[in-house]
């Protein structure tokens, strides 16, 4: 997601002439999701004044459906964009994100959010938002291009990954200053 619309010119088509002759499907399904994931990623990547790629991994779900829709919401914010964007580690910007569209409320004592990978301590969370963890997160979002985002809510097993970007103000300028 870069803004959460699509264009007319966001188009996929894909097509098999059968000359390459028969391919095993595990390998076809391989093949097609490794494009797939990296057409998304570029995507966002190459957003309108886009400064970050942003991987958000939504865990921890009751449903891949409940991961799937908070991911987007998430994704999608422009509060979430524009804390990222500034190098703002906003709890309450990611918290409203995934309770506006999460039908069971998460106890805010299960929910943290994660910056970096898997092994990462930069983790927020009801019980641990002090100063000096802030500024670390701060410290990676401005150090780095590209982004992970874990959110576990504590609430089942079942998980979903997206991509977005940050919104700068570059961002209003490009989509404000043409017309078609």
């Amino acid at each position: 997601s870069v803004d959460s619309d699509t264009s007319t010119s966001d188009t996929v088509v894909l097509m098999a002439s059968g000359e390459a002759g028969p391919v095993p499907p595990a390998d076809f399904e391989r093949a097609l999701e490794e494009a797939a994931v990296y057409l998304a990623r570029e995507i966002a990547r190459d957003g309108e004044g886009a400064t970050r790629l942003v991987e958000l991994a939504v865990e921890q779900a009751p449903s891949r459906e409940a991961a799937l829709k908070i991911a987007k919401s998430v994704i999608n914010s422009p509060l979430v964009k524009t804390a990222i964007h500034g190098a703002d580690p906003n709890w309450g910007r990611f918290i409203m994100a995934v309770g506006k569209v999460f039908e069971h409320p998460v106890p805010l004592e299960r929910l943290s959010i994660r910056f970096g990978g898997p092994d990462s301590r930069l983790v927020i969370s009801a019980g641990n938002q002090d100063g000096e963890i802030l500024r670390h997160v701060s410290a990676y979002i401005k150090d780095n291009s590209e982004l992970r985002i874990t959110i576990s809510l504590g609430a089942g097993e079942a998980s979903e990954l997206v991509w977005g970007c940050d919104m700068s103000a570059e961002y209003v300028r490009i989509n404000a200053d043409y017309t078609t």
